[in-house]
C-alpha cells in the first residue's frame, strides 16, 4: 500500500493532471476516432505508428498506442498510471466501441485480462459487432 496522500501528480508531467471518469475518457477517444475531433490528415499523422518494443502487439503513434488483442482485433487508446491509480481506454478504429478502465489502489492489477474479455468474443460465438482491422 502507497501513501498517496502528499503525491504531486505534476511529476508524471501532464499525468493526473485533468479530472475525467471513464465515461470522458470513452467519449473522447470514441470521437477521435470517428474522426470528430480532427482533420483527417490530424488523426492519420497520430495513427502512424511504430514498434515500441516493450510488449509485442503494441505499436506507438502520437500519442495513440496501436493494440494487437490475442484474438487479432486491433485497438486504439492510451493507457497510464501513477501510485494509486492505473487507467486504461481502448476503442476500436471505427470509435464505435470503447471501453475505459479506471483502477484506484496499490497498482491494483493488470487492464488487459478486462480489454481482452471486452473486445475478443468466445471461440464459440464470433461477436460481429467489433471491427477486426485497422
Amino acid at each position: 500500500m502507497y501513501d498517496v496522500t502528499e503525491l504531486n501528480p505534476s511529476l508524471a508531467s501532464s499525468a493526473g493532471e485533468m479530472i475525467s471518469d471513464s465515461a470522458d475518457l470513452s467519449r473522447f477517444f470514441g470521437a477521435l476516432l470517428r474522426g470528430e475531433l480532427l482533420p483527417p490528415r490530424s488523426l492519420k499523422e497520430m495513427k502512424t505508428t511504430v514498434a515500441t518494443g516493450i510488449e509485442p502487439g503494441v505499436r506507438y503513434g502520437l500519442g495513440l498506442m496501436d493494440t494487437r488483442l490475442d484474438c487479432g482485433v486491433h485497438v486504439w487508446g492510451h493507457t497510464g498510471g501513477i501510485h494509486g491509480s492505473v487507467s486504461e481506454a481502448r476503442t476500436t478504429a471505427d470509435g464505435r466501441h470503447s471501453l475505459a478502465v479506471n483502477l484506484n489502489g496499490d497498482w491494483a492489477g493488470e487492464t488487459s485480462a478486462v480489454v481482452e474479455k471486452e473486445f475478443c468474443p468466445p471461440a464459440s460465438q464470433p461477436d460481429t459487432r467489433v471491427s477486426t482491422g485497422r
